[in-house]
């Protein structure tokens, strides 16, 4: 089964300053192992954070960089098939933003689990019948 990784646990996996350092890590770790996807969105979604966290002083300077790379040497699959229409159809039955959306779409569609730490995108999964981590 695949697992759908979103933006908030590889975050917390490279910035280190978060809650469940322990279960981030054995997840990024089963992604050697087990087939994990993400939406093509991930990737302008992290990159964002690395920028302004460096910007307000929570990482240091020249770091954003660094995080992409340990990201990008993940075996990490891209997945751009999100459906438009189920993803807003999500989006509003949940409140989630389109963002987090894409996510919970990908992991339905793939028949995946999808590993978050976003309590919000987390209950979403289980009412629409998603397994998460």
């Amino acid at each position: 089964m695949v697992i759908v990784i979103d933006a908030s646990v590889a975050i917390a996996w490279c910035l280190r300053d978060g809650e469940g350092t322990d279960e981030v890590d054995s997840l990024m770790e089963r992604t050697m192992v087990e087939a994990a996807i993400v939406p093509g969105l991930f990737w302008h979604e992290v990159r964002n954070v690395f920028v302004v966290a460096e910007r307000t002083g929570r990482e240091e300077p020249n770091t954003a960089e660094r995080h992409m790379q340990r990201l990008r040497d993940l075996p990490l699959g891209t997945d751009n098939g999100q459906d438009d229409g189920q993803t807003i159809t999500m989006a509003r039955r949940h409140g989630l933003s389109g963002y987090d959306a894409a996510y919970l779409e990908t992991a339905e569609r793939r028949g995946g689990k999808l590993a978050t730490l976003d309590k919000k995108l987390a209950a979403a999964a289980v009412r629409e019948g998603v397994s998460f981590l």
